[in-house]
C-alpha cells in the first residue's frame, strides 16, 4: 500500500495523463522517421517516453518533485541490477530451453542489419533507456503514490504493451501472450527498479537491454511470431514468478528480524 504521506502529496492523475498522451504522440512523430534506421538495430519510437517524460517535467517540474522517491543507497542498487541480470540470465535459459523442445531454432549471435553486432548492443542499449526514462521512471513511481508496487507494475506493462501498437494486428493469439510476456516483464523491472529516478532508470534499463539482446539471440527476427511469441511469454511468466517468491521471501525475512529486534 502507498505510505500515509502519499495521501497527502499532489495527485499524479493529471501528470500520469499528460505523460502517457506525449509519449504516444512522440513516439508516432518520431517513428516518422523510422526509414531512416533499420528498424532492427533501433527502434526509434523507443524515444518517445523520454521525450514525453522531458515534456512531463517542464510542465509539471514543481509537482514532481514532490511526487518522485527519493534515493537509495549505491550498494543497494548494485544489488538489484545484478540480480535483474540473474533474471534475464534465467529467461535466456528457459526461452533456450522451450524452443530447443519445441523445435524452434536459435538465431545466435551475428552481425545486424550488415552492421557488427557490438553496435547492435550498443544502440539496443540507448533505446531501452529511453523507454525506460518514461515507463520505469517516471510512470511507474508516479502510480506507487496511489497503489501498491505490484498493482503499479502491472498497470505500467498494459500501458507499455499498450504502447507497442502493431502487435495486436498480429492476431489474437500472439497479440494476447505478449500482453502477458510485457506485464511479467514489467512487475520484474518495476521490483528490481528502487530509489530515485536515475536509480530506477539505471536498474531497468539494464534489464530491458539484456532482455531484447538475449530475445534477439534465441529468436532473432522472429520474436513475435508464432510459437516465439509464446514461449516467451512462458519463460517471461516463470523467471518473475521464481524471482518475485524470492523478493517475497526476503521480506518476510527482514520483516522477521525486524520484528525480532522490537
Amino acid at each position: 500500500m502507498p505510505s500515509s504521506s502519499s495521501r497527502t502529496a499532489p495527485s499524479p492523475w493529471p501528470v500520469l495523463g499528460v505523460f502517457t498522451l506525449l509519449a504516444f504522440l512522440f513516439s508516432g512523430a518520431i517513428g516518422l522517421l523510422q526509414p531512416a534506421v533499420d528498424a532492427e538495430l533501433l527502434t526509434l519510437a523507443q524515444f518517445g517516453p523520454a521525450l514525453g517524460a522531458l515534456a512531463t517535467w517542464l510542465i509539471y517540474r514543481r509537482r514532481l518533485k514532490a511526487l518522485l522517491p527519493q534515493a537509495v543507497s549505491r550498494k543497494q542498487v548494485v544489488a538489484h541490477t545484478v540480480l535483474m541480470a540473474a533474471a534475464v540470465a534465467l529467461f535466456a535459459a528457459l526461452a533456450i530451453g522451450f524452443s530447443l523442445a519445441t523445435g524452434t531454432g536459435l538465431a545466435g549471435v551475428s552481425s545486424v542489419a550488415g552492421a557488427p553486432f557490438v553496435l547492435y548492443l550498443v544502440l539496443q542499449l540507448v533505446g531501452a533507456t529511453g523507454e525506460e526514462i518514461g515507463w520505469r521512471g517516471l510512470m511507474q513511481p508516479l502510480f506507487e503514490t496511489r497503489m501498491g508496487r505490484f498493482a503499479a507494475s502491472v498497470v505500467t506493462g498494459v500501458v507499455w504493451a499498450l504502447w507497442h501498437v502493431q502487435i495486436f494486428t498480429a492476431g489474437l493469439l500472439v497479440a494476447a501472450s505478449f500482453l502477458v510476456s510485457t506485464i511479467a516483464f514489467a512487475v520484474l523491472l518495476g521490483h528490481m527498479g528502487n530509489g530515485a529516478f536515475w536509480q530506477r532508470v539505471a536498474t531497468a534499463a539494464a534489464g530491458h537491454w539484456l532482455i531484447n539482446v538475449a530475445l534477439h539471440t534465441v529468436a532473432g527476427e522472429e520474436v513475435n511470431e508464432s510459437p516465439q511469441v509464446y514461449v516467451t511469454a512462458v519463460a517471461a511468466v516463470v523467471t518473475t514468478a521464481v524471482f518475485m517468491a524470492l523478493f517475497r521471501r526476503a521480506v518476510a525475512r527482514r520483516r522477521g528480524r525486524e520484528a525480532a529486534a522490537l
